[in-house]
Formats: structure tokens, C-alpha cells, sequence
């Protein structure tokens, strides 16, 4: 049985699903997921796009399987190097800065893709993985972080600027309802734009309804 790893030293992998899908590939670099252009139309690897066409299209706060999925909606790589994701200080009610997961340089991610995040890490170095250590059933490698969302009482997820800043608020919302094992997620429809809504679990692939 092959066992998943992190990644520390530059490697190459392909997105199987990705490719098949929109025919791109990615690579692994400087122990980043340097997510490049292939063959994508209206993307390229020289030009960089706009961090404000990337979001939280997916969040699964449903116990062992609590993940994020991000989501390019633009028609742009964007470079993610040394953003950050984290969740929300209780008592403060800001983005936990000091807590984020912060993307290593070079990570890039096309126009059109989707990247996994899995949470509640917190017995595992946070950074890239391979897939075999990532969600199973998914073609996809991931990242890990060692925060956690909440399912019952709903809470806020925040992409950050390298300086720290706050680009992107998205509240998991607690009014949905999943029931238990259910495997529901909260999606996007559609994908990049809609509003939060109940659907079925689709990581690294188009968000469906239930």
C-alpha cells in the first residue's frame, strides 16, 4: 500500500482529474504546489491574475473529513505564495494571523482549478502533500492545516495576504442542514460565485447539488 508524504523537495505529480477535465498539469517545486498552465485557454504561465477571482467554493466541517476547497474562477493563474488560510479568534472575532497556513512560494493556482485544504491537522506538519495523504477517492494532492471549522455553530474561514491582511471572509454557515453523516458539504452553485448553499461532496471537481 502506498502511503502519502509531505512534500519537501521538488517533485512532479499530475492532477488526474484536473487533466482529464481541462487538460492542465501540476507541478510540485521548491516544495510548493506550483500549479501551472498547460494547455488551458486564456491562461498562461507568464501572466498572473487578480487574487480577488479566487474563493472558498467548498467547506466540509463534518468531523474526520473537515476540508476547504479554493476555486479560480478568473482566467488567470494566481499566484497564492505565502497567503494564508486560518479561521476566527473566538474572542477577538479576527482572522487567527498567527495561526494560518501559509502557502509556499511559487503556488500557483489556474485558471479554472480547484485546491484541497484539509483541516484539523493539528498532529501533522501543515504544508503540501501528496494524494495518498489526502482525501480518499481524490486524484488531487492537498494541503494540510491545523485548524478546525465547526459544523454546529458555524464559523469563518479568511484568505490572507503574506502581510497579514484579510482578502477574503467566508462564514460556514451553521443554518444549513447536514444531517449526521450525511457527507453534505456547503458549495457554491454555481462554482466562483453562488451563494453558500447544502450539496453533495464533490473535492477538486464541480460543485452538484444533493
Amino acid at each position: 500500500m502506498r502511503r502519502g508524504r509531505r512534500i519537501d523537495s521538488p517533485v512532479r505529480a499530475d492532477a488526474l482529474t484536473a487533466a482529464a477535465r481541462r487538460a492542465r498539469c501540476c507541478v510540485l517545486a521548491t516544495a510548493a504546489l506550483a500549479c501551472l498552465a498547460c494547455s488551458d485557454e486564456g491562461d498562461s504561465s507568464d501572466t498572473v491574475g487578480d487574487i480577488s477571482t479566487v474563493t472558498v467554493n467548498e467547506l466540509s466541517g463534518s468531523g474526520s473529513s473537515e476540508w476547504l476547497e479554493l476555486y479560480n474562477d478568473g482566467d488567470r493563474g494566481v499566484d497564492l505564495g505565502l497567503y494564508g488560510v486560518t479561521d476566527t479568534d473566538e474572542d477577538t472575532g479576527l482572522p487567527r494571523v498567527d495561526q494560518a497556513m501559509r502557502f509556499p512560494e511559487d503556488t500557483r493556482l489556474v485558471a479554472g482549478s480547484f485546491l484541497l485544504v484539509l483541516l484539523g491537522k493539528d498532529n501533522s506538519v501543515p504544508g503540501p502533500y501528496t494524494q495518498e495523504a489526502c482525501l480518499p477517492g481524490v486524484s488531487a494532492d492537498c494541503f494540510y492545516a491545523d485548524f478546525s471549522i465547526s459544523e454546529a455553530r458555524g464559523e469563518a474561514v479568511h484568505l490572507l495576504t503574506p502581510e497579514g491582511d484579510s482578502v477574503l471572509d467566508v462564514r460556514y454557515p451553521a443554518d444549513l442542514a447536514f444531517p449526521a453523516d450525511s457527507e453534505l458539504t456547503a458549495c457554491r452553485l454555481p462554482d466562483g460565485t453562488g451563494e453558500l448553499t447544502t450539496c453533495s461532496a464533490t473535492p477538486d471537481e464541480p460543485n452538484a447539488p444533493p
